[in-house]
């Protein structure tokens, strides 16, 4: 997804970046006729390079451990099984249980949501490509 918009504001590494629909933009993104609606001001991670007034294009920053999240745990959760199924033929624990599988899958499952937790992106979307002043991008 493709979204074009005009930086309005650079402070440290978060850019705020007002969303058009047009191919023209006009001078004041505040009173722009042509925005996308409510939630039409975005922040972004800013990239060296940037300016205020710049037009850029924006991509959303999901991919496909964020879109399959519901996958991945399904995943993560059949590995656990079988991670411990083969650990527990190799070493022997005395008397088999099974309660045993599903603690290692649970495990298995908590590690890669946590893991899918804190590789989340910070922010929905990200600069892709920069054009200068009122050229068209």
């Amino acid at each position: 997804m493709q979204i074009r918009g005009k930086i309005l504001s650079i402070s440290g590494n978060i850019a705020e970046v007002c969303i058009i629909k047009e191919n023209v933009t006009c001078g004041s993104c505040s009173a722009c006729p042509k925005k996308l609606g409510v939630r039409d001001i975005l922040k972004v991670a800013a990239i060296d390079g940037i300016q205020i007034g710049q037009e850029v294009v924006l991509h959303d920053t999901k991919n496909w451990l964020m879109k399959n999240k519901i996958v991945f745990s399904l995943l993560a959760f059949v590995s656990g099984i079988i991670l411990t199924e083969f650990i527990s033929k190799i070493i022997s624990f005395g008397a088999y249980h099974k309660q045993i599988d599903l603690l290692g899958a649970g495990m298995a499952t908590v590690i890669a949501l946590v893991v899918l937790w804190v590789k989340r992106p910070r922010y929905l979307f990200r600069i892709e490509l920069i054009g200068r002043g009122k050229t068209k991008l």
